[in-house]
């Protein structure tokens, strides 16, 4: 991304989590694609933190029958009970985001909502994957899509990280079912990650 894409994405960011006090995370290393993270605390609206992916969508994905578009970029949320205020805590996060944000380019597979993905976790980790969602809890649905410029529009997806049972819940009920279950209609619902699970999912 340019700054004027930048600018533009970070205000779309903005403007639907009613905020606009994030801190922005650099790369900590060369890769092919420049992908910095908005950070964005607990506010009154959503009290929960969000991480962004900002210039995963400079990719552009392979051609695809069923997708929204062939850039995305990527956000998750993540418990107030986690302190993403802790250096390492946010790491993790972060680097989780980013290997989500980065599987498309990895594996040359086109990803949209209702894709799941899965990786070996680190020992003793319970998360081992992660389903993309549309980003629900925010009403106006203006959110998915970002225009960047006259010929580059970014769809914005929620990644929900997954540990195992979760995923073979996804497989046997499939990703609209799933999706119902992360938001449901009434009921608590499951749309927040959390490294170490608790009754708050």
């Amino acid at each position: 991304m340019n700054i004027r894409e930048m600018n533009i994405f970070t205000a779309h960011c903005d403007k639907y989590f009613q905020q606009s006090d994030c801190t922005i995370l650099h790369p900590t290393e060369d890769t092919t694609v420049h992908i910095d993270v908005l950070v964005y605390p607990p506010n009154g609206k959503f009290p929960f933190w969000k991480l962004v992916t900002m210039g995963a969508s400079d990719y552009k994905m392979p051609k695809a029958k069923q997708t929204l578009g062939n850039r995305n970029e990527y956000m998750m949320f993540i418990s107030d009970q986690e302190n993403l205020r802790d250096p390492d805590t946010l790491s993790w996060y972060r680097e989780k985001l980013l290997m989500i944000a980065t599987y498309s380019m990895a594996t040359q597979i086109p990803v949209s909502y209702g894709h799941s993905m899965e990786w070996e976790p680190e020992e003793a980790e319970s998360i081992v994957g992660a389903f993309l969602e549309f980003p629900q809890i925010i009403e106006d649905v203006g959110m998915l899509r970002c225009k960047l410029s006259p010929f580059r529009t970014c769809i914005c997806l929620q990644a929900v990280l997954l540990t195992r049972d979760d995923l073979q819940m996804l497989l046997s009920v499939g990703p609209q079912q799933f999706s119902s279950y992360l938001y449901p209609e009434d009921g608590r619902p499951h749309y927040l990650s959390q490294r170490t699970r608790t009754e708050q999912f």
